[in-house]
């Protein structure tokens, strides 16, 4: 099932803190987005005023510094990534139909962004910095898979894993490695060789007892 990867309408900046940020604005730094996440850690306020398409002064009354930029990059990034998977996770098909659509619309999103999925990497442990990525990346991926779990142990597609949320957890942890390592080393992802890949890993790992 081909996921929906269209960037989101622009959209207002809700975090506390952060000013409403205006849609041309908006627009053009989520246009930049990419661009600014590959080398983000050498930008200053200055290189990001100009691709947002306003003074460096306007740019500090909307982002306190870099850490609010950033974050705001990647949750407009997010909102694209927990488009596709909702959509993939909520589609026609079986729970393994639906989870197989979810990991392809992953994969497919970090072929797509990934410089903003390397620093996704980079800063989901830094809780204090970027409270709600971690928050985010859980609404946008983990519930729908968890519900995908509850759903395919209810009718036996699945087996009962004793923590879903985990399950959830690992999975999206493990398909991100592995597309970012076919990234570093061939420089793209080929979605249905990684599918083919993380499939099976999966698949004997969540299905019931004695299945083949």
């Amino acid at each position: 099932m081909a996921a929906s990867t269209a960037m989101p309408h622009p959209r207002s900046a809700t975090l506390v803190g952060m000013r409403e940020v205006p849609a041309e604005m908006a627009a053009n730094l989520q246009a930049a987005a990419d661009r600014l996440l590959a080398s983000f850690d050498d930008l200053q306020m200055t290189d990001i005023a100009e691709a947002a398409g306003v003074a460096r002064s306007s740019l500090y009354y909307y982002f306190a510094n870099k850490d609010d930029v950033l974050t705001y990059l990647l949750r407009s990034i997010l909102d694209e990534l927990t488009t596709a998977t909702v959509d993939a996770a909520s589609g026609p098909g079986s729970p393994s139909d639906r989870l197989a659509a979810v990991i392809r619309a992953q994969l497919e999103h970090l072929n797509q962004h990934p410089a903003a999925h390397q620093q996704l990497i980079a800063n989901l442990g830094r809780a204090g910095k970027l409270p709600d990525i971690a928050a985010q990346v859980n609404q946008g991926f983990e519930v729908p898979v968890r519900r995908l779990l509850a759903e395919g142990a209810a009718d036996g597609t699945f087996r009962r894993l004793p923590d879903a949320e985990l399950g959830a957890t690992a999975l999206f942890g493990a398909v991100l490695v592995i597309g970012l390592r076919a990234l570093v080393v061939d420089g793209q992802i080929d979605i249905d060789r990684a599918m083919d890949l993380i499939g099976p890993m999966f698949w004997h790992g969540i299905a019931p007892s004695g299945s083949p």
